[in-house]
């Protein structure tokens, strides 16, 4: 096991850390040293998905626009600013309702990233954008809801499949996730040589 570190781990029986040396993680077991423990942990493989696999995907989820379901709006990993402004990643039409668009500018960010553990895409939303210039965040005029619910100011919440997300109060839309095949996901699979912060 070349470049293999000792490491510390907590025993599964008496919760006291032990030291991991190569041979423990070459049989895959560590008995607790400890006096009146003596425990086996089973020292778990545990693996991870190369992040390259963002750059074969064919898409990245996107939004369908409830009042008009032909309307669909294409994501892009990374930061996704949806608004009415031309330098919105997602630019959306300013939808009239009784004379007034409820939907700012620049209104809100939905982040779209690759969680390496799980193996699948990662949505964040968050009222508003980052004003880069000023370094702070400017909010939307009417809020964000997901769900129904308002997001709070400086709240990041993650967006299940299948949610809605209300722009302005007035305004649908349904977020569908992009689902990594599993063949695909197989072929980016690196295997650890153990997780030191799981034993069984």
């Amino acid at each position: 096991m070349s470049g293999f570190k000792m490491t510390l781990i907590t025993c599964h029986h008496c919760g006291r850390r032990i030291m991991v040396r190569v041979a423990d993680a070459e049989r895959g077991s560590i008995t607790c040293s400890h006096v009146g423990c003596g425990a086996v942990n089973v020292l778990q493989s545990a693996f991870q998905y190369n992040e390259t696999i963002v750059q074969g995907l064919p898409e990245f989820g996107r939004l369908t626009y409830l009042g008009k379901p032909e309307r669909t709006y294409s994501l892009q990993v990374g930061r996704n600013v949806i608004g009415t402004a031309d330098a919105c990643t997602i630019q959306v039409e300013r939808f009239v309702h009784n004379g007034r668009c409820f939907i700012s500018r620049r209104h809100c960010t939905l982040t779209v990233s690759f969680d390496k553990w799980r193996g699948q895409l990662r949505y964040q939303l968050q009222d508003g954008v980052l004003d880069t210039d000023q370094k702070k965040m400017q909010y939307s005029l009417n809020g964000t809801l997901l769900n129904d619910i308002a997001l709070q100011k400086m709240e990041l919440i993650d967006v299940d499949n299948e949610s809605i997300i209300t722009l302005g109060g007035v305004d649908r839309f349904r977020l569908t996730h992009f689902v990594i095949p599993p063949e695909m996901l197989d072929t980016y699979k690196v295997e650890l040589s153990f997780n030191p912060d799981r034993t069984e």
